[in-house]
């Protein structure tokens, strides 16, 4: 990508460049889309319903400054504590999986012989629909049912993709051009979204409520200038990464500039005041706004977006990106 110069009228047209009367629209057809599908997936699973189910904004839509480049993430919160459980419980059969390719590979012969009788036999017996197991049914095998459900939804040009948990939605004709939706399937402990990351990790749980409040918070001294530099740095970050920073992150630094930096009118002297002040500042130490406990460095939910944050400021620096 070619670097351009960054000057007075390129940050102005960034700042200002608003996008939320397409992102809502977007919403509203991802709100739309996802509500007939779990309506429709009620009636197989017990542990999903309306009722439970959270649908959840979390990256520049969730502070309206998205960008260029952008995509729609969503958090889909199921509130059901025996589908954690058995998240858990499941995964952890994983810690066999060097025993069982042994057995497999030592018994070759004889399993391939048993299964090609298998696939005779079911051959002549009529399809069965697969029976919901409470005791079983994880959290990924609720997101392989919802894959699913939403292809009943959508047209026959739009493509739906699982890896694992996360779901990704791409169809001009459902949803507009450029337009790729993220949904991560995950449990919900009332306003706690936790995220299964592996049986030794546990659970990586997102405090979004901190996340609010602090933002808003911030929002309420220092105006709309926040949301301003947010649609900054989102766009810099990204032509200079080619890819967008996390925002819990970005989030979390500007919330750590002092209120006064953000004051005047003029976006461009803002930015200038805001980018010397972070440029001095040791980016790893600042608190992050999903855990006050943690810094950015040592919190998960943060994604680990320093090295791309310096190499975006260093470019700064050099009045290019």
């Amino acid at each position: 990508m070619p670097k351009v110069k960054i000057t007075k009228q390129l940050v102005e047209m960034i700042a200002e460049k608003d996008n939320s009367q397409f992102v809502s629209t977007i919403s509203d057809k991802v709100n739309g889309l996802l509500s007939l599908a779990i309506e429709n997936l009620a009636n197989k699973v017990s542990y999903i319903s309306p009722d439970n189910v959270t649908l959840q904004p979390i990256n520049e839509i969730f502070n309206n400054s998205f960008v260029d480049g952008s995509e729609y993430v969503y958090l889909l919160g199921v509130e059901n504590a025996q589908l954690q459980l058995n998240t858990i419980k499941k995964e952890g059969l994983w810690k066999n999986f060097k025993k069982r390719v042994i057995y497999f590979w030592k018994n070759r012969k004889s399993l391939r012989k048993k299964k090609k009788r298998r696939r005779k036999k079911d051959t002549e017996k009529p399809q069965q629909n697969i029976n919901f197991d409470q005791a079983s049914y994880t959290i990924f095998d609720l997101a392989e049912d919802l894959q699913q459900s939403l292809s009943n939804f959508l047209t026959e040009t739009s493509m739906i993709y699982l890896d694992k948990n996360t779901i990704q939605i791409v169809g001009k004709e459902d949803l507009g051009s450029n337009v790729k939706i993220v949904i991560h399937v995950i449990s919900q402990e009332k306003q706690i979204f936790k995220h299964f990351i592996s049986m030794k990790s546990g659970y990586l749980d997102i405090n979004l409520g901190n996340r609010y409040h602090l933002l808003s918070e911030k929002q309420f001294y220092v105006g709309e200038n926040l949301t301003k530099m947010l649609r900054i740095f989102n766009s810099l970050y990204f032509n200079v990464n080619g890819r967008l920073p996390n925002q819990i992150f970005v989030e979390s630094v500007l919330c750590s500039v002092p209120e006064d930096l953000f004051a005047g009118d003029d976006i461009y002297k803002v930015y200038l005041k805001i980018v010397n002040y972070i440029s001095l500042k040791s980016i790893r130490n600042i608190k992050s706004i999903n855990d006050p406990s943690k810094t950015i460095h040592e919190d998960k939910v943060c994604g680990g977006c320093g090295i791309g944050f310096n190499k975006m400021l260093a470019e700064i620096g050099n009045d290019k990106i």
